[in-house]
């Protein structure tokens, strides 16, 4: 992705570990205003959040979401005060957000690639996000 003046975007990279419902929505929404604001983002899904893109799992209110959050993400949802995750997932794709899987939590949790969602671009180890991630000018670890 380029800017409209012809220089090279700046990155934002994203290392989703949790799968609590809000900080998914927090990294799917910080990836969105980069991409917003012309920049590319890009997502790495380990462990909970990689949990979170099984297909079936997106919208689950998970264990690792604090109680007294389920509340108030449920409420959210029902007024139209919070986006749910698979309208922010859309908005973002369709922006050009790229999301990763990481290889080893894949093989830790026994996922199979036939197991995410098709928004997930590719699977890849650490070492090669993490030399991506080098260039990027925002990197976040949610």
């Amino acid at each position: 992705m380029t800017s409209t003046s012809g220089e090279k975007a700046e990155r934002i990279a994203i290392v989703l570990h949790s799968g609590s419902y809000d900080r998914a929505s927090y990294a799917l929404s910080l990836a969105t205003v980069g991409l917003a604001i012309g920049m590319e983002a890009h997502v790495l899904l380990v462990y909970g959040g990689l949990g979170r893109f099984v297909k079936g799992h997106l919208e689950d209110m998970e264990d690792e979401t604090e109680a007294d959050v389920k509340g108030f993400i449920a409420k959210g949802l029902r007024s139209g005060g919070i986006q749910s995750l698979e309208a922010q997932l859309k908005d973002a794709r369709r922006l050009g957000l790229k999301i990763y899987a990481c290889a080893g939590s894949m093989a830790n949790m026994n996922i199979a690639r036939q197991d995410l969602r098709e928004e997930v671009d590719e699977v890849m180890g650490l070492v090669t996000f993490l030399k991506f991630a080098r260039t990027a000018a925002v990197n976040y670890y949610i």
